[in-house]
């Protein structure tokens, strides 16, 4: 038989194979096409070894990797997770672990306090939190700002004016240098919100004395129209001496 004769006979098995095979792949997608890969949340934190060896030793390689992947985790593949149902235990872990490879880089406390940071469960904000705490007492060119994050969240989002206060104590302590002055106010400020007023109240003018003259005049005023409208009563601003026109 020739090689021509050989095709010629063959073809109606090859067409009815195609046929077959083309069936079987219509069957399988209309049946399957609804499914979707599970979620398995957030994936175990690699040691810190292991995270730079994915990247060939290159820990800024490795940290960039991460990032990439904690921005986009949860949603891949035309998935869109909801921020209540990750698990933010673990996710605490994928922050420490970023922050050993770059302790000085501002993304990971970026994603943490603007992306993850928008969840509504206290439980998972206290984890945020924690770890802006820590990162905001650190040495570095603005970093005091993580801190007053957590200080936000605590007070707003978690409502939590113990958990505030200890947090801005915590503010107030670092080198008023490397701040700007309002932000050794905000004990004063949760004291407020917590009815402490007096404290509060010292807190401010004690302020004033001591830095009016390394303070913007814009800083005085504002802190002079706290007092005077936030912490004192109407009544009591009247005849306070630093709430009187002429002072």
């Amino acid at each position: 038989m020739t090689q021509a004769g050989f095709n010629k006979t063959n073809q109606p098995i090859i067409y009815m194979l195609f046929v077959v095979v083309l069936g079987l792949n219509i069957a399988l997608w209309v049946s399957k096409r609804d499914v979707q890969g599970a979620w398995l949340n957030v994936p175990p934190v690699p040691s810190n070894n292991a995270s730079s060896s994915f990247a060939l030793g290159d820990s800024q390689f490795s940290y960039r990797m991460t990032g990439v992947m904690l921005q986009n985790l949860g949603d891949t593949g035309g998935r869109v997770t909801h921020l209540s149902d990750y698990n933010y235990e673990t996710l605490s872990k994928w922050f420490w672990l970023m922050d050993k490879l770059d302790y000085r880089s501002g993304f990971m406390p970026f994603l943490a306090a603007y992306y993850y940071g928008a969840v509504d469960d206290p439980e998972k904000l206290s984890v945020i939190i924690e770890y802006l705490r820590e990162v905001g007492q650190r040495e570095g060119a603005e970093r005091w700002r993580w801190l007053m994050h957590a200080i936000y969240m605590a007070r707003w989002q978690i409502k939590d004016l113990d958990l505030a206060l200890d947090l801005a104590r915590d503010l107030a302590a670092l080198d008023p240098a490397t701040m700007p002055g309002w932000a050794a106010q905000m004990p004063a400020v949760i004291l407020n919100a917590k009815g402490s007023k007096e404290e509060a109240l010292d807190i401010m003018v004690q302020t004033l004395k001591s830095n009016v003259d390394n303070m913007h005049p814009n800083e005085i005023n504002a802190t002079k129209d706290y007092i005077c409208t936030r912490i004192l009563e109407p009544a009591q601003a009247k005849d306070y001496p630093l709430c009187l026109n002429e002072n």
